[in-house]
């Protein structure tokens, strides 16, 4: 099987990348709506859907040495519509929300970024201005949140390492593609010049 081109791997990861994408959007979707009923719940002290969009002190947390001293403060927790499964958690604030929400919206630009960039490489001519458009913004998405994460790393004085290498694998991913971006405009342009000398 060929990796580029038609009917090759790079069209079928797309298809993969197209489906996770939704997945991802849709969890997205999913908890903005939930955080909007949480807010409701909130500032009315409405009892709407109590299993399934939880603001309480309690949301079911089991009690250890990191949840016991946070017994006190208001929590919240979102579960996957008609079931008990937890989608996101956390210690209820603006802090928190935006956090997660920003979070999942990166997530889905990074698959609708993947699965463009892999659409243009599933076709006939792979050196095109839409491949290096689309490579070019998965760069950008990539090296933004390695800056955005490393900033908050070092401002929030975070000491977790994991957390750190994350942040700096996108940015070495973002410095990696925006060397593929240089050998795509190479490419286009070398095909260009082939297809005015024919």
């Amino acid at each position: 099987m060929k990796i580029i081109g038609k009917n090759s791997l790079s069209q079928y990861i797309s298809y993969l990348l197209f489906v996770l994408f939704i997945i991802i959007a849709f969890n997205l979707v999913y908890e903005i709506i939930g955080h909007i009923i949480l807010l409701y719940k909130y500032k009315s002290g409405s009892t709407i859907f109590p299993n399934t969009f939880a603001l309480a002190n309690d949301v079911g947390w089991s009690k250890n040495k990191w949840t016991i001293p946070m017994e006190n403060q208001l929590k919240f927790r979102i579960n996957y519509p008609f079931s008990e499964i937890q989608m996101v958690t956390g210690i209820y604030g603006s802090s928190q929300i935006i956090h997660n929400i920003f979070g999942m919206l990166f997530l889905s630009l990074f698959f609708f970024f993947s699965y463009k960039c892999f659409k243009e490489m599933g076709t006939d001519q792979i050196f095109n201005p839409n491949a290096i458009k689309w490579l070019k913004r998965f760069c950008f998405l990539n090296l933004t949140i390695s800056a955005v994460g490393i900033f908050e790393f070092f401002y929030f004085r975070m000491d977790s390492a994991y957390t750190f290498f994350t942040f700096f694998f996108f940015a070495f991913f973002g410095i990696i593609i925006l060397f593929i971006v240089e050998f795509f405009k190479k490419g286009l342009a070398l095909q260009t010049e082939n297809d005015l000398t024919i």
